[in-house]
């Protein structure tokens, strides 16, 4: 069982191992057509700033001469004279979580954004700078609004083109958070007369995490002076009934009572829904778990067969040790325990006594037998060594 288990373990490791190589791949792939989306866009502007630019000095400098630009010319860009592309107006290139967070800082960040359909908003940059509009709806994955008066002159593509439309065409652009401020009347402090105020900022407060509807709710208000702003009031939803709609009583009818004495669903139903035969599997029956086991131990025994094959001296150790077992553990005698007690009576009268047990002689022990042999062999080598000198006359 436990080959089977780490087989499993093994399994999860390789799919998570997997899975983050196939992550990592796809981020790269995302951030460079991220960035090749945005490098475009900023050449585009880019290239309409100067051409603008380019165009106003023509025109101060050349006068009436001045030549037409409203031609169905395209530029190097694929755009029409005085229109812009269809991502430039959408705004539909994906946003990192830094430009993300830094786009709606000012209204509670990308998670909780304190703003909804139907509030009024004043537009701050842009050729509609000044003018106020309702928010018709939030782009989430952008953080962009559609305020419903951003016209803008774009190109339609040639797949998107018929015979009913024209190359250019004004469609509604979506403006992005950070241009826009959330205008609310709120009382003046000082005389109580109601007038618009430009919200700059607004703060969530109170957030709530709904576990069965999976929803978050949450306040918001002005920091400072924590003034709490209400939402919008939701346009109600328009339920429509069709013929092939379920009738209420239908629904509500009781179709299934569960019972004790049957199971609430069939067994092959399960091998269904949960495969049986899958390497993620961690819950087993106990006949499969038997079976297992029943190979574990029968590679057990197989190893195990080699010990019969011993030899003679192998089978007398063992013999040896059986008996050793069989014998147990030695006992202490009466006899074994007075003699015991004699040594340690003697022991203890020597080290007592002290000046009597140091003086009388002790045999040299072994150690010091060899290093008296080892010194005597070193004078005769010595002695052999020395030249022996003549005697003078």
């Amino acid at each position: 069982m436990d080959k089977i288990l780490r087989r499993v373990r093994m399994a999860e490791r390789q799919v998570v191992r997997r899975n983050k190589r196939v992550a990592e791949k796809n981020y790269a792939m995302e951030k460079q057509k991220r960035l090749r989306e945005t490098g475009g866009m900023h050449k585009e502007a880019g290239n309409d700033l100067y051409k603008a630019i380019k165009a106003r000095h023509e025109d101060l400098e050349l006068g009436p001469i001045a030549p037409r630009r409203d031609v169905m010319q395209l530029d190097k860009f694929g755009n029409h004279w005085g229109s812009i592309s269809s991502e430039r107006a959408l705004l539909s290139a994906k946003l990192t979580k830094e430009q993300k967070q830094a786009r709606a800082a000012w209204c509670g960040g990308p998670d909780y954004v304190c703003l909804a359909v139907g509030d009024r908003v004043v537009v701050l940059d842009g050729p509609y700078r000044g003018q106020i509009a309702k928010i018709e709806n939030i782009k989430r994955d952008t953080l962009a609004l559609d305020l419903g008066m951003l016209q803008t002159n774009t190109t339609i593509p040639l797949y998107m083109s018929t015979d009913n439309t024209t190359p250019v065409e004004a469609i509604n652009g979506l403006i992005p958070i950070s241009s826009v401020r959330l205008v609310h009347p709120l009382p003046h402090p000082e005389t109580g007369k109601v007038r618009d105020v430009i919200v700059r900022e607004l703060k969530p407060v109170k957030i709530n995490h709904d576990r069965v509807t999976r929803k978050s709710t949450w306040v918001r208000i002005i920091p400072g002076p924590n003034i709490r702003i209400p939402w919008p009031a939701p346009k109600p939803k328009k339920i429509e009934d069709y013929p092939v709609d379920t009738l209420r009583i239908d629904v509500e009818e009781r179709t299934f009572v569960p019972t004790l004495l049957r199971a609430p669903m069939p067994e092959t139903v399960l091998d269904e829904l949960r495969n049986r035969y899958s390497k993620f599997r961690t819950r087993h029956t106990e006949e499969y778990i038997a079976k297992i086991q029943a190979e574990e131990d029968a590679k057990k025994k197989a190893k195990k067969a080699a010990d019969k094959m011993l030899l003679p001296l192998q089978e007398y150790n063992r013999k040896l040790r059986d008996l050793r077992r069989a014998r147990g553990q030695p006992v202490l005698t009466e006899e074994m325990l007075e003699r015991i007690g004699e040594v340690i009576a003697r022991n203890k009268a020597l080290r007592e006594s002290g000046g009597a047990a140091s003086s009388t002689p002790s045999k040299p022990s072994s150690m010091e037998k060899v290093q008296k042999a080892v010194e005597q062999l070193s004078i005769a080598d010595d002695a052999a060594k020395t030249p022996k000198t003549q005697p003078t006359a």
